[in-house]
């Protein structure tokens, strides 16, 4: 049941940021509000970087996590809330974003086609673990390695770590919505 919801909140970010892209002009979505921030396509590009990062890591663990014995509720473990938590939008914090993370495509069609891969990748591996104690097998962060964190409590991260981004592109063309209303005024 917890595992659907996962694979739920991951098709659904899927869908929403479908739902953003939609009719929007690749200029819009390549366009950076400030030198120093990322645009649509940079955000999307980053959550391809980070599943692709962070799902064999996943998959191997999810390989070798036990058979659930009982029915019970899957747990994050403390730390790893406190960190989802953080990420959740509309976000206080700022991270600085590892080397291996960084967007590096910038064009539109190929930054799709790879987020959505990227995102059927990250729910068969979620799927994968159906009936498996993935909270009772840990996995070390593939961009920082003092971080180690079970399996469960990486995937409802990177569930939240999306929803912080989704939220992220949402802001950034509610900008360029207003910005092109105050030019044609």
């Amino acid at each position: 049941m917890q595992l659907d919801s996962v694979v739920s909140q991951v098709e659904n970010i899927t869908l929403r940021a479908k739902n953003l892209a939609a009719g929007r002009s690749p200029s819009d979505l390549e366009t950076r509000l400030e030198a120093t921030s990322w645009s649509v396509v940079e955000c999307l590009d980053h959550l391809t970087q980070t599943a692709n990062a962070f799902v064999p890591a996943i998959a191997s663990a999810v390989a070798a996590a036990p058979r659930l014995t009982t029915n019970r509720a899957l747990r994050t473990g403390t730390l790893t809330r406190l960190f989802i938590r953080n990420l959740e939008p509309p976000y206080r914090l700022r991270f600085k974003v590892l080397t291996p993370l960084i967007p590096r495509r910038r064009d539109c069609d190929s930054v799709w086609s790879a987020f959505e891969e990227s995102q059927i990748q990250l729910t068969k591996t979620i799927q994968s673990a159906a009936g498996l104690a993935i909270d009772q097998v840990r996995v070390e962060s593939p961009v920082y390695a003092r971080f180690r964190y079970n399996v469960y409590g990486a995937l409802c991260m990177l569930s939240a770590h999306e929803r912080r981004h989704l939220w992220q592109m949402e802001q950034i063309l509610k900008a360029l919505d207003l910005e092109q209303v105050r030019h044609a005024s």
